[in-house]
């Protein structure tokens, strides 16, 4: 009887055992891939993101030292936006001092009838007008491209001759034209001209000529900044428009309208990043929207981030009510999908572990320090946010009692930051900020990092749920690990996984 209850004992103890899941942690080969990818011989500039046949195609201006040329256009596109075929340069420059084409500028592709329109401006700041618009084809699939003998002359159509660029090429069906939208001044203020067409080859104006002027309500906070890069698309029932405000914050904007006749409506939001995402356009399919520019390749500049850098790409969603939204692009999210190991390095905090994280209110610096950031690396978790009366954030780089960077919450003024410096102290430098509304006790959290192959530094997003995203870079700044800072505030952060 003893020796069966020893066998009975002993089978129990092994189902038991064998129901604890033990987590396996995936080695998981990153070769070949990249999110924030970047041209090996210069910088990517000003996207021009074009969606055809299951594909996505990312024009660029290439940005490298003139030869006296500059900005050609170059070409990438993807499937998943972490695997990248280049194309390299596919509308040149003219190496003449004397030609209009000294240096490309940003624009635009459309399709029509199975020829690929790309129009672009021409630019050279030793003539008057410095900047027209031009024309290439491709009539094989976008693969070799044709010059055409087509100008767009500001002076022909009473536009400024120092101001004259980025053309956006859409088919309006209500009008059954084509428009061209181009930054422009007008009045003295910032506006997106615009010509009608309907062939894309002969382009008239209509009236004055102006799609929107810079103003108080629906524009930029400083009315007599440029309005660049517009994007103008039709998506699942609205009308939405993009602009970048040139000045003085640089970050990309938006507005929205049911009908095409109707008046442009400025959202609460109206940023879908911070200035670490600059001249924004909107690619689009019948499912998907994709905003795609760059991210500064130096964010160590007094006035404004350096031209150029990394390519960056955020999906945007749709809500009911029209509004747009950011999130992880879906085939990032898929792919980088195995646990990883998160340990706590440091902490001075009591009985904490990664399934449920608890900052109380006090008078002091608490933190949490988790290991280093790798390769291409995705952080997730759930924020409850109580109060913050303090501060509130998450930090990178933390050593010896100090951070190099980090995000700060600030409920009060419903705003994320990225700072450089230690949380702790006070009159950091602020790179970057974006608006932040507080609308779950539940909020779910992406944190996107890649960490840098060059110089340049590592690159992070920070999706908040629903809302918005905020990207940072890390200049200089490799092996860098992370964690969450709080000082007389009520915050638990619950579920934080990491993923590669």
């Amino acid at each position: 009887m003893k020796r069966i209850l020893t066998i009975v004992l002993l089978i129990g103890l092994y189902l038991i055992s064998s129901c604890k899941k033990e987590i396996i942690y995936e080695i998981v080969n990153q070769d070949g891939l990249t999110i924030f990818t970047k041209q090996k011989e210069g910088n990517i500039g000003d996207v021009m993101p074009f969606y055809h046949d299951n594909e996505w195609y990312l024009f660029y201006l290439h940005d490298s030292p003139p030869k006296p040329g500059f900005h050609p256009w170059y070409m990438l596109s993807t499937k998943n936006f972490y695997e990248f075929k280049d194309y390299q340069e596919i509308i040149p420059v003219v190496h003449d001092l004397e030609s209009q084409e000294l240096a490309l500028g940003t624009g635009s592709v459309i399709e029509k009838d199975g020829i690929f329109y790309a129009f672009y401006t021409a630019h050279n700041g030793r003539l008057l007008p410095k900047e027209m618009f031009m024309l290439s084809i491709s009539n094989d699939n976008m693969i070799s491209w044709e010059k055409q003998d087509f100008i767009i002359d500001p002076r022909t159509y009473g536009f400024n001759i120092n101001d004259f660029r980025d053309p956006h090429v859409v088919y309006i069906p209500e009008r059954n034209l084509y428009y061209m939208l181009f930054t422009t001044r007008y009045a003295g203020k910032g506006a997106i001209g615009y010509l009608i067409s309907d062939d894309l080859i002969n382009w008239e104006k209509e009236n004055d000529g102006i799609f929107f002027i810079n103003n108080h309500e629906t524009g930029t906070s400083s009315i007599d900044s440029n309005l660049e890069c517009p994007t103008l698309w039709y998506f699942n029932g609205y009308w939405y428009l993009t602009f970048s405000e040139q000045w003085p914050l640089r970050v990309t904007r938006y507005l929205y309208k049911k009908n095409f006749s109707d008046d442009w409506i400025k959202p609460n939001v109206d940023t879908f990043d911070g200035a670490g995402l600059y001249a924004g356009k909107v690619g689009y399919s019948e499912e998907k929207m994709i905003l795609a520019g760059w991210v500064s390749h130096n964010f160590n500049r007094p006035n404004e981030f350096g031209w150029g850098g990394n390519l960056i790409a955020h999906e945007l969603k749709q809500s009911p009510n029209g509004t747009l939204f950011v999130n992880i692009i879906s085939t990032i999210n898929e792919k980088f999908n195995h646990p990883q190991p998160l340990t706590i390095e440091d902490t001075n905090l009591n009985n904490q572990h990664n399934s449920k994280i608890t900052f109380t209110q006090n008078n002091f610096f608490d933190y949490i320090s988790f290991n280093e950031l790798d390769d291409i690396s995705i952080i997730k978790g759930n924020l409850n946010i109580t109060n913050i009366n303090g501060s509130f954030g998450i930090f990178f780089d933390y050593r010896e009692n100090a951070s190099s960077f980090y995000y700060d919450f600030d409920i009060k003024n419903n705003t994320v930051s990225f700072y450089k410096g230690n949380f702790k102290d006070k009159d950091n430098l602020c790179y970057t900020h974006n608006h932040f509304y507080n609308t779950s006790s539940n909020l779910e959290f992406v944190l996107l990092f890649e960490e840098a192959t060059d110089s340049d530094g590592s690159i992070v997003s920070l999706y908040l749920q629903d809302q918005m995203v905020l990207t940072g870079r890390m200049p200089h700044y490799r092996n860098v690990n992370f964690g969450f800072y709080s000082n007389d505030s009520d915050i638990t952060i619950t579920n934080l996984k990491k993923y590669k």
